[in-house]
């Protein structure tokens, strides 16, 4: 099997993957190996979308690996025998001024300037939800990143649906819960802000006028448990 290992020390890894006769390949792994932290993770599916992850702590956090690296030799045997699950997970997309954005944790929209809030309107399935918003931003996130960011912003974790918080705004606005297919219009009124993608480090700007458009992506993030 072709596999690839992500991450800032790869080389061990690798040597026990190639001692079990895996081969190691960069540009068609059948499954990835997310070896670090919360933020590899994240790193590995913006690199290697939608190709099966197997995520091992090797971090000093890693609130979402569900392997450890004790876990390994469990983890090569059901691997070389197919005795493993995949469970799926959504993802969001933006596409704006022919730029394209995809995330797994969340999608937020951040005000350029930190000494100039941003003002906008929020939309789910042409519903009017957030009106006249004066924030910093908002945060939209997905149920597998709802413990991350976006709970820092006042967000509260979920397990279903699309999750928006706002990021301190003018008033106090509890979190709203949309359904998973919903389309989320965000239109910007005043300032400019970045879109931002998790944690990539490429960003859209947009100003006043612009509309942001957010979906649920197409395909999900797969994810290998050992139930």
């Amino acid at each position: 099997m072709k596999v690839f290992v992500v991450g800032l020390e790869p080389k061990q890894l690798e040597k026990t993957l190639i001692k079990n006769e895996f081969e190691i390949d960069s540009k068609t792994p059948e499954v990835v190996f997310a070896y670090g932290g919360d933020g590899t993770i994240l790193f590995s599916e913006k690199t290697y979308p939608n190709i099966p992850k197997i995520t091992i702590k090797h971090s000093q956090f890693c609130y979402k690996c569900v392997f450890r690296e004790t876990d390994l030799k469990t983890i090569i045997e059901r691997i070389k025998t197919k005795k493993y699950k995949l469970k799926e997970y959504t993802k969001l997309e933006t596409k704006i001024k022919g730029k394209t954005l995809v995330a797994l944790n969340e999608i937020q929209i951040h005000n350029k300037k930190p000494t100039k809030a941003i003002r906008f309107n929020v939309y789910a399935d042409k519903k009017l939800i957030f009106n006249n918003v004066v924030a910093d931003g908002i945060v939209i996130s997905t149920p597998y990143g709802s413990e991350a960011y976006y709970s820092s912003v006042g967000g509260l974790a979920f397990t279903k649906g699309i999750g928006l918080a706002l990021n301190n705004s003018h008033k106090k606005e509890k979190q709203i819960i949309v359904d998973e297919k919903s389309k989320i219009e965000i239109e910007i009124t005043r300032e400019e802000a970045y879109i931002i993608a998790d944690n990539n480090e490429k960003m859209i700007l947009v100003k006043k006028g612009d509309k942001i458009i957010i979906n649920p992506h197409s395909k999900k993030a797969k994810f290998v448990i050992l139930e």
